[in-house]
């Protein structure tokens, strides 16, 4: 299981030359695209969540700045005014700094600046996570750290979770660095993440992802509280086209993407059964050296 960052990147460059191996990763990026046409209503919504709030905010922002033109005009015409003309306009000033309470439009104008550029960041990130996530990998394996993996495997699987599905991460603490491909890696945890919600289903539940690290290995566990995988299928469920969803639901390539996904990256995916109650898929990878900071 441990390898050099040399002799990885290596193996799988010269493993991708082979013919059968470019068949393989145009079959990777088919089921990425199929895995993202499943998530398209929920990464829509996450989308249009914040955009939504945003037009709202500024919707408010064009009525107070209006207010605010009115106010600064005045106090323009009290500049220049000759003495006989300020009292009037001072007393429209106060009139006007009361009947709109120009104090609250000042203090709620910065929080909904604050609260739209927070949803411009919203989108800003799930739109580099869906060009990181359908972007073919270059045949170069790439110097990655898991947890930024993770948490766009995350994000892109949000609304699969929410309302009634709960999330829980026990991360090791120190960075993981690894050396592989970003895009599969990803698909990878996606398509695990986006089984374990269908395996709940309906009903309330929860999903417990947690990594730990020894002897130069990351095994990271994605547990959920479904019905599991009964003991005679869970070999079965690693082989192309089968699958346990109704017809229609996937491609049946998901798992079997993803243990090739693992295999090239000199790892492992197994199955097994939950302390939760559920399935137990455990992804483990060698890790690298951290690069040198200055």
């Amino acid at each position: 299981m441990q390898s050099s960052p040399n002799a990885l990147s290596q193996t799988m460059n010269n493993s991708q030359q082979t013919p059968s191996a470019a068949l393989d990763l145009q079959t990777v990026q088919a089921e990425r695209l199929s895995t993202l046409g499943q998530l398209t209503a929920g990464v829509a919504h996450e989308l249009n969540n914040p955009i939504s709030f945003i037009l709202s905010n500024l919707t408010s922002f064009q009525i107070y700045l209006e207010i605010f033109q009115r106010y600064f005009a005045l106090y323009q015409q009290l500049s220049v005014a000759p003495p006989e003309q300020q009292a009037a306009l001072r007393l429209q000033l106060q009139q006007l700094e009361q009947q709109e309470d120009l104090q609250f439009l000042l203090k709620d104008t910065a929080g909904l600046l604050q609260d739209s550029l927070d949803g411009a960041h919203r989108v800003r990130q799930l739109v580099l996570d869906l060009r990181r996530f359908t972007r073919p990998d270059q045949a170069q394996a790439e110097l990655l750290s898991l947890q930024p993996l993770l948490e766009t495997a995350i994000r892109l699987t949000h609304n699969e979770f929410k309302p009634r599905i709960s999330l829980s991460r026990h991360f090791w603490p120190d960075e993981i660095w690894l050396l592989g491909q970003p895009a599969a890696l990803t698909q990878l945890l996606v398509n695990l993440l986006h089984n374990a919600c269908q395996a709940i289903g309906n009903k309330h539940g929860q999903v417990r992802v947690s990594s730990t690290v020894a002897e130069q290995v990351v095994c990271l566990t994605i547990e959920d509280d479904g019905p599991g995988v009964p003991g005679a299928l869970k070999e079965q469920i690693f082989q192309p086209f089968f699958t346990t969803k109704a017809a229609g639901v996937g491609t049946g390539l998901g798992l079997s993407i993803c243990r090739q996904i693992a295999l090239a990256h000199h790892g492992e995916l197994t199955v097994g059964d939950s302390a939760l109650g559920g399935a137990l898929f455990q992804l483990c990878l060698p890790t690298v050296t951290a690069p040198a900071t200055d």
